[in-house]
């Protein structure tokens, strides 16, 4: 009898660990669940924004220009509502991806896109065009749902 009083507090102490222990498990299924439902929205959100401009096609009509613009409000309000569902030690790099994006969709031009590479001599060997650094930022914000 003394023994079995002993060892109450331990008893007690393993049924604790094993409640707080579920706790925590229910708690990370929820928070995964969330996690993957806003990584859906913020894709399909972004998706529905770029359509016409995502994925990128071999040739964009004159008018498409005007879209980049306006696709900014729509990406950062997207970015806003998955910001607190990134990871912290990633936050920085969603930060510095969607202003990226954001700067490359107010200075895309035609004009720019028109005259990249007109004259081979001139460019770089790591220059990349409008149309390749718009996929690549578009590319970088979405990879942050994986």
């Amino acid at each position: 009898m003394d023994s079995a009083a002993n060892n109450i507090p331990i008893l007690a102490g393993a049924a604790a660990a094993v409640v707080f222990f579920a706790a925590y498990l229910i708690f990370r299924k929820g928070r995964r669940q969330k996690t993957e439902t806003a990584a859906r929205a913020f894709r399909e959100k972004v998706l529905a924004e770029l359509e016409g401009l995502y994925p990128v096609t071999r040739v964009w009509n004159n008018d498409v220009y005007d879209k980049f613009k306006k696709t900014i409000p729509g990406i950062e309000s997207a970015a806003a509502d998955f910001r607190n569902f990134v990871p912290a030690e990633k936050r920085g790099s969603f930060d510095e991806a969607l202003k990226n994006y954001c700067q490359h969709c107010s200075e895309i031009t035609w004009q720019s896109s028109a005259t990249f590479g007109v004259i081979p001599e001139m460019s770089k060997p790591d220059d990349i065009g409008p149309k390749e650094m718009f996929r690549q930022n578009v590319n970088v914000l979405l990879s942050f749902i994986e």
